[in-house]
């Protein structure tokens, strides 16, 4: 997988560290599928493409919410964690990077409200 250089202006330890997470696992995620044959991965277009979509947005995006890098910062593989939320609630896109900041809204608030009954929005 080719190397690139992000843009991105320095943020907060939290986020690099969640960002380098996600950076390892979607490459463990690459590799992993690029052994698969062609049969697996064209059943796994819609992991491949949510996958890479999360992957880009964290590399790329500056400022993400201070609310999802804490939802995520103490989650092994956020990626997989994010996938299945993703799978759960099927109202939820993550093809922009405005759709993957409702995900990662979304995800939060449900976290918040898992915490806290009767907290958070409906929504979600």
């Amino acid at each position: 997988m080719k190397q690139r250089i992000s843009r991105k202006k320095d943020s907060n330890e939290d986020t690099k560290q969640l960002t380098e997470r996600i950076i390892n696992e979607y490459r463990l995620f690459y590799y992993s599928m690029m052994e698969r044959d062609k049969k697996e991965i064209f059943e796994s277009c819609n992991k491949i493409k949510f996958y890479s979509c999360i992957f880009e947005y964290f590399e790329w995006k500056e400022d993400i919410s201070k609310k999802a890098v804490e939802s995520l910062k103490d989650i092994n593989c956020p990626l997989a964690e994010l996938w299945q939320y993703y799978l759960d609630h099927e109202y939820i896109a993550a093809s922009t990077w405005t759709d993957i900041d409702e995900l990662l809204s979304c995800y939060a608030d449900r976290l918040i409200k898992d915490i806290l009954p009767g907290s958070g929005p409906e929504q979600c």
